[in-house]
């Protein structure tokens, strides 16, 4: 009788395993539930902010530029959007920011270089840049270490490009240079005057070339080296020309 019974089976403590799915959605709903209170917290402002490069723009200005203040969201930071607006203050070269989580922005400026300083009309001396951009509301301090542009109207058409030529002269030829004058009768070429007391003539399309041979005559008496087609000096004593 026994026998023809079968074997009662116990399923009870059998259990399916819960879905993966399921873990993976209670994790992100507590990882999602934790970024959002780490948003809302301290923690995720920014603390601190370095900027460096920069002497001739204020870090005030810089800051207002880029509208960016200790206390705003570390994640609401762009840093491609800031730099694109700091690249806009004339002065700035290029720009470059960083963000390092979880608090600190950097802020790395490169600037334009000073070239001189333009004389106006009424004898203001304002600064001008590599690329000719003059800063009308600037002062600084270093006035006299810098080329004086004079006898220029600053609407010159050449103003611009002879300063961007003086830019690419070599640095220690660049320092022989005290004064650049327009010479009114020829509108494509400029007088320089040197700290060895030599006036040269040279046109401005071949400025940052010819003036290369300048060093060569560095040596001669008080004189004018034209540096034209042809390159010759007259001493001011009035002997015959070197060339």
């Amino acid at each position: 009788m026994d026998e023809r019974i079968p074997p009662f089976r116990n399923r009870i403590g059998k259990k399916r395993s819960p879905s993966p799915w399921i873990l993976a959605f209670i994790f992100l709903f507590f990882m999602g539930a934790l970024f959002a209170i780490f948003l809302r917290s301290p923690l995720s402002k920014i603390k601190e902010i370095e900027i460096s490069g920069n002497q001739l723009v204020s870090t005030k200005t810089i800051l207002k530029k880029a509208r960016l203040q200790k206390g705003v969201s570390f994640f609401g930071v762009q840093p491609g959007e800031i730099a694109n607006q700091i690249r806009t203050i004339p002065e700035v070269r290029h720009a470059e920011v960083k963000k390092s989580f979880p608090d600190k922005v950097t802020i790395l400026v490169r600037e334009k270089p000073v070239v001189g300083w333009v004389e106006t009309k009424d004898q203001k001396h304002l600064p001008i840049l590599s690329d000719g951009t003059i800063l009308p509301h600037r002062q600084l301090s270093f006035k006299y270490d810098r080329i004086l542009f004079k006898g220029w109207d600053l609407a010159h058409p050449m103003l611009q490009q002879t300063v961007q030529e003086i830019g690419k002269i070599p640095p220690m030829i660049q320092r022989s240079i005290k004064e650049v004058r327009p010479v009114p009768k020829h509108q494509d070429q400029v007088e320089i005057l040197t700290g060895y007391q030599h006036r040269i003539f040279v046109r401005v399309e071949d400025l940052a070339q010819k003036m290369n041979y300048y060093p060569s005559f560095s040596k001669h008496p008080q004189g004018t080296l034209y540096l034209l087609e042809s390159i010759w000096f007259i001493p001011d004593d009035g002997t015959e020309p070197a060339t």
